[in-house]
């Protein structure tokens, strides 16, 4: 079984190093990339923080929604996943991994299963149909009678209005982030229709100032670089975007474009991501604690494996907003 050590030999770096990046120690100064090799080298090795052999009925699942290499490149679902392997490590569970594939094979003396992501109704009836305590981690299933774990994505987005009107930036846009489910329908992202509702609300809502595309820097860069041409002075004050990814791509936009961030746009992203605090300027984020979401998200199979069915729960984890310099500081 690989140790801290066994990945700080590969990946190059101190076990102390490793310790902290495994265990998501936000003081910590490493580099993206470092962060993403770690993790990497931790895969390969098939790393558990508890290197207890559990009793072989007490296996769980955990499939992703995203492959091997989506996971690495979006740090926000290795970090559920890292989560679950935390918790069912503790409990002495022990966990495959599944990415994409599914089969009964795969399933043999499986007690539960965790999906991490949006997986449609398609996945999700298939899933139901292997008749195994289920939770489905960052999508809300509850109407479909599923046990979930999700962030308060509803206070977030109003809170992200909020701070903006408390600062007299009324002229607000969005980068919204598109993407679908495991079985190629487009996923419902509340976070723009509570965007809407919050603005309309307040009579400030433009439908011009809205650009939409898939959740990566790239996209947020093209968004940014189509909303200066686009709308030249007319440019909203401040930017809400649904992911850090397209926020950092709308910086590098802003910065080609020499508009100063803060004081011309100001720019709110989403997630918290390792490499928020590093930008330029650092960025403020919406901070979700996905790590609290995969053990979370354990314990509720824990509680269905260990002592049978009951009704289905949603449990919805609080959000925070992390100023940083990418918006004003004071009132």
């Amino acid at each position: 079984m690989a140790t801290i050590k066994d990945i700080a030999a590969r990946a190059g770096v101190s076990s102390a190093t490793v310790s902290r990046v495994l265990n998501y120690d936000q003081s910590l100064n490493v580099t993206e990339e470092t962060r993403r090799k770690i993790f990497q080298v931790a895969n390969e090795l098939q790393y558990t923080k508890n290197r207890r052999q559990p009793p072989r009925e007490k296996r769980i699942a955990i499939l992703q929604w995203v492959d091997e290499a989506d996971e690495l490149s979006d740090l926000y679902y290795l970090s559920i996943r890292m989560g679950v392997e935390e918790a069912a490590a503790e409990r002495g569970y022990s966990v495959i991994r599944l990415f994409h594939s599914l089969d009964t094979n795969e399933l043999k003396n499986i007690v539960g299963i965790i999906a991490i992501g949006k997986f449609g109704d398609e996945r999700r009836k298939l899933l139901q149909q292997f008749q195994l305590p289920l939770v489905i981690v960052d999508d809300d299933v509850l109407a479909n009678g599923v046990d979930c774990v999700v962030a308060d994505f509803t206070g977030a987005v109003n809170q992200v209005v909020d701070f903006f009107i408390s600062h007299h930036l009324e002229r607000i846009g969005l980068l919204q982030g598109t993407e679908k489910t495991s079985d190629g329908q487009p996923w419902f992202d509340l976070r723009p229709a509570v965007f809407t509702q919050a603005m309309n609300r307040l009579g400030l809502f433009h439908p011009e100032w809205v650009f939409k595309g898939p959740f990566k820097p790239a996209t947020g860069e093209e968004m940014m670089t189509t909303a200066i041409a686009q709308l030249g002075d007319q440019l909203p004050d401040a930017f809400f975007a649904t992911s850090d990814a397209l926020a950092i791509g709308a910086l590098k936009a802003l910065r080609k474009a020499h508009i100063d961030v803060p004081h011309r746009v100001a720019l709110i992203g989403f997630n918290d991501i390792s490499i928020a605090k590093y930008l330029e300027p650092p960025l403020t984020t919406v901070q979700v604690d996905t790590k609290a979401m995969g053990h979370q998200g354990f314990d509720r199979l824990a509680q269905l494996i260990e002592k049978g069915p009951d009704i289905a729960m949603k449990m919805t984890l609080a959000t925070h907003l992390v100023i940083r310099q990418s918006t004003p500081q004071k009132h």
